[in-house]
């Protein structure tokens, strides 16, 4: 049994390294750098480079849908795909090198028809009892009905597999209408949900514990650098991720998903999937662009998260 993950929204990840963002002024490259991504992608392989079974679906489109295909492949990843009539987008991450900060200029991706949305549901209804978990992550592209992350649990848990959430907007307020079985907000998107924005400690318990009321079994609230709680049975624990030398913040989240996804499907209790989520973001901010952060590293990190109990 695999992690496998969809990204309806890909993207070719051009990520540029300037010494000093001047908006409005001339700026000069130091580095660029292509990554095949989109949050689905970025979780498919980061698992892959640690080693573990895992395969993307996705809808691709165009020369940079088939870029994105083949950069996989070379990879060693299996990947199925949709094919859809508009190019795959490419997003800008510019690093601002001074001040170790990302700046992201992402495209709306390519407008998708009824056929192609059915067609990858079949797919997901074709496969997914041999999927362990299935991660359904990202933005959904123009023309995707609001429901549609809602119609995709349906399809994976009836067929055994376990599925995470990791979305935003009507994607995920309707997607937990469906009860996945993990979701993860940050505090923008616990907003989204709630109504309300989550601004302390006490009230990321409070967030957690409501978003839990719903039936979701694992509901991962993440905060950047202050780290996470993770809410489940009525346990919650904080995770403190440890100090690292940040190189590029784009991804982090896609590799705590892979992390915490991870560990459960190992069967390792709630602590320890807290820790090796907070080690696989930390670890993948010390990479270049959207670059999954490598095994050794992450088990150095694991070591090093704190980790409380709340409940």
């Amino acid at each position: 049994m695999l992690i496998a993950t969809i990204t309806l929204n890909p993207s070719i990840d051009r990520t540029l390294e300037i010494r000093h963002l001047v908006v409005g002024g001339m700026n000069r490259v130091i580095r660029k750098t292509d990554h095949p991504s989109g949050k689905g992608i970025n979780v498919t392989r980061t698992l892959s480079d640690w080693g573990q079974p895992s395969e993307a679906l996705a809808l691709v489109g165009g020369a940079s849908g088939d870029w994105l295909v083949e950069g996989l492949r070379q990879q060693g990843i299996k990947v199925d795909y949709v094919k859809v009539q508009g190019d795959t987008r490419i997003n800008l991450k510019i690093w601002d090198a001074s001040k170790k900060r990302s700046t992201e200029v992402n495209e709306p991706g390519p407008r998708v028809t009824t056929e192609e949305l059915e067609e990858l549901k079949s797919r997901v209804a074709r496969n997914a009892s041999g999927w362990d978990w299935l991660v359904i992550s990202g933005s959904v592209p123009p023309g995707t009905p609001p429901d549609f992350y809602a119609n995709l649990v349906d399809i994976a848990r009836s067929q055994g597999a376990k599925v995470a959430l990791d979305a935003s907007g009507a994607a995920l307020r309707e997607g937990v209408k469906a009860i996945p079985d993990l979701i993860k907000p940050n505090e923008v998107e616990a907003a989204e949900l709630l109504g309300w924005e989550p601004q302390d400690e006490t009230e990321a318990i409070e967030a957690v514990e409501e978003l839990a009321q719903s039936g979701i079994r694992y509901v991962l609230l993440t905060l950047g650098k202050a780290g996470a709680f993770v809410g489940y049975g009525g346990q919650i624990w904080q995770g403190i991720p440890p100090e690292i030398e940040a190189r590029s913040t784009v991804g982090c989240g896609d590799s705590a998903v892979a992390g915490m996804v991870w560990a459960l499907k190992e069967g390792k209790d709630l602590s320890e999937a807290m820790c090796w989520a907070m080690a696989a973001g930390a670890a993948a901010a010390t990479t270049w662009g959207t670059e999954p952060a490598d095994w050794e590293t992450v088990v150095r990190l694991v070591d090093q998260v704190k980790v409380y109990r709340h409940r």
